[in-house]
């Protein structure tokens, strides 16, 4: 494979000079070789926009440091686009990050460098109010085929991490991150390869998209993702919310998900997705919040004329669920949350409380109940819970006995409120539920049952 050093295109590598066209440059040179590497010797690079080629691989020596430029305007700005934009307008645009790829082949980003973007936020809010102030993407990948991204650290990144829409033929594996906003999120992406991650986020950890950004209705299929970590503000692991297709063939195996605010696991069709084929097993859940949250709604945003999804096939295998409740620092999750230093967090703050109440008290319970929810006339089918152990806070006396069916609301776990009439798991709208070998335990005394359920059919307990 032909090498082409960046540094040999004039870049600099001294941490002050912006260095992205020198690198453009030999993007542009390998490519038009017919492909080859584009090598990064160590140094310390400043970098807006690179926009990636086929059949170019970005390869990194040890010692090699990125730093995203501290000038928003430096960054290629976001494109204008011709068709509607359903979803959130932070997965409607791509051209805004450091590495962009656009109906490439055969690319890759790998090797030992720590890349440091630097807070950088649309402090001007020039992008609008939708998108709140949030900065460059990481890694922006759009309708590519073949793509592997491994064995770098990605930091301070304020929009989405590393994006990926209409993708077939990835793999991601070996990054560490900690970043304000989403990991790493697949949309409408096939055959992908997730493992060996360490994912820490100030909202959605790892989680998949169906969204319209491609001006068609589409699917996320074969997906895997083993044997990572994930830390997350908002939701750990996620399907979700943007739900225009659908998700088939989905596979969370052996994953840590630890110190997260509101839900470990988040399954969600609101847009008329259906989600069929989804297993998740070995997963430990340590010091969260909300824990299992799988929900149908018919919020419905996109095109008109779809109908109300379907959640079928879905199995939990092997879950433990576990204290300490503890506080712990975190990431920032806005820019708002960021410029007030918002690191730490307390678990029990999260449900806000009244005037004079004790905000650390232990007897004020604050774990949200579990929910695993259908709609009315849409149930949730074939739902199985296999060799699962949850360990609650617990602590309550009091709750909710009447159970709202928010069906069009953004689907957050908190919309049916905090304290269920179970202490472990609400079921409500399923047809065909297995519980086998599933058990849930208080560290404080808990009046309500283990379980609800609510309009379930073919129920089976071993």
């Amino acid at each position: 494979m032909k090498i082409f050093n960046v540094l040999d295109f004039g870049a600099k590598a001294d941490g002050i000079t912006l260095d992205s066209p020198a690198v453009q440059k030999a993007v542009d040179a390998c490519h038009g070789a017919g492909g080859g590497e584009v090598f990064f010797p160590k140094g310390i690079y400043v970098l807006a926009t690179v926009f990636l080629k086929s059949h170019v691989h970005i390869t990194f020596e040890k010692g090699t440091h990125i730093l995203g430029a501290l000038d928003f305007y430096a960054y290629a700005q976001q494109e204008e686009i011709a068709y509607p934009l359903y979803q959130d307008a932070s997965h409607s645009y791509f051209d805004l990050a450091m590495f962009v790829g656009k109906y490439c082949e055969d690319i890759s980003i790998i090797g030992p460098a720590v890349i440091d973007m630097r807070c950088v936020w649309d402090e001007d809010g020039v992008r609008g109010e939708a998108i709140r102030h949030r900065g460059p993407k990481g890694i922006s990948l759009k309708e590519c085929n073949g793509v592997e991204l491994a064995d770098f650290t990605l930091n301070n990144v304020t929009d989405l991490a590393i994006y990926f829409a209409g993708c077939n033929e990835v793999e991601i594996h070996g990054i560490q991150m900690r970043v304000f906003i989403d990991g790493i999120s697949p949309d409408n992406c096939k055959n992908v390869k997730i493992y060996d991650c360490d994912v820490e986020s100030g909202d959605d950890g790892i989680v998949f998209k169906s969204s319209y950004t491609l001006n068609r209705i589409d699917i996320c299929k074969n997906i895997e993702v083993r044997n990572c970590r994930v830390k997350s503000r908002c939701s750990a692991l996620k399907i979700g919310t943007e739900t225009n297709g659908g998700f088939e063939n989905i596979l969370f195996e052996n994953i840590e998900v630890y110190d997260s605010v509101i839900t470990a696991v988040a399954i969600e069709s609101v847009d008329g997705a259906v989600i069929d084929g989804l297993k998740m097993k070995d997963i430990n859940i340590k010091n969260c919040n909300g824990l299992l949250y799988i929900t149908l709604g018919d919020r419905m945003r996109g095109p008109e004329g779809r109908s109300v999804g379907a959640v079928r096939n879905v199995t939990l295998e092997n879950i433990t669920v576990e204290g300490p409740y503890e506080p712990y620092p975190i990431m920032p999750s806005s820019y708002f949350s960021y410029k007030d230093k918002d690191y730490y967090q307390i678990p029990w703050h999260f449900k806000p409380v009244e005037e004079g109440q004790e905000r650390c008290g232990r007897e004020d319970a604050w774990q949200i109940t579990s929910g695993i929810c259908g709609m009315p006339d849409h149930p949730l089918e074939n739902i199985t819970l296999k060799n699962v152990r949850m360990r609650v806070v617990g602590g309550v006396q009091e709750y909710e006995r009447e159970v709202p069916e928010p069906a069009r609301k953004y689907p957050e776990i908190t919309n049916m409120g905090w304290n269920l009439p179970a202490k472990g798991i609400f079921f409500r709208h399923i047809k065909g539920l297995t519980l086998e070998n599933v058990s849930v335990d208080s560290f404080m005394s808990d009046a309500r049952e283990d379980f609800i359920f609510e309009d379930v059919s073919d129920l089976v307990v071993k």
